[in-house]
This record gives C-alpha cells, sequence and structure tokens, in this order.
C-alpha cells in the first residue's frame, strides 16, 4: 500500500512524498544491535554503501576516499597529510570550529 505523506504545505502549495511503508513492524523490545542493522539495511536500499570501519585509520582513509571522489581528484600522499592536518584537523581547533570547518564545506554560504 503506497501513501501520500504531506511534508510542507503553504497558501502557494502543497508538497507531497510517495512512501511505501514498510511490512515489518516491532512491537517489542529492540536491542542496540537490532535498530543499527535494521537502519543500515534501510540506508543501503536508498543506494548508500555500508563501508565497515574498524579503526581510526580506516576512517581517515574513507574519508580521503570520499572526498577525493567528490571533488574528482587525487591527492598525492604528502597532500593528502598536509590537507588533514593544516585544514581538516588542525590541532589548534575544538570541536565547534571543526564541526563550523565541516558545515562550511557541505554548505559555503553558511
Amino acid at each position: 500500500m503506497q501513501s501520500l505523506e504531506r511534508i510542507m504545505q503553504d497558501e502557494r502549495s502543497t508538497l507531497v512524498a510517495q512512501y511505501t511503508p514498510s511490512k515489518h513492524t516491532n512491537s517489542g523490545y529492540q536491542s542496540e544491535a537490532a535498530l543499527e542493522a535494521e537502519f543500515i539495511a534501510i540506508l543501503e536500499s536508498q543506494g548508500y554503501e555500508y563501508v565497515p570501519i574498524k579503526s581510526e585509520e580506516a576512517l581517515i582513509e574513507n574519508l580521503k576516499k570520499q572526498l577525493e571522489a567528490l571533488n574528482n581528484i587525487t591527492f598525492s600522499p604528502s597532500e593528502w597529510q598536509r590537507f588533514f592536518k593544516e585544514v581538516l584537523c588542525r590541532a589548534s581547533d575544538g570541536i565547534i570550529e571543526k564541526t563550523t570547518l565541516i558545515q562550511r564545506a557541505r554548505n559555503p554560504s553558511a
């Protein structure tokens, strides 16, 4: 069964989204692991790729890979080290500065 959900409405227009409700309903306790697995499955069904990351090094390598793909570039090892240390992870920056940097990277007008 498909439904229409109103996302936004004003005096000039109405924006709706079509979706198919999940047939799976959970009426009891769901462990954090089960919730995480379900969330990952939902994201994968929407086209996201699951990347198992087990260490900080793997996280940094995936960040490099995603930035290269997004910007259609390839960092040399020295370029990446400089960019990572001087732009992304400056020792002088705290969590607020790093969050602001990420938000501006996603939306330069912010």
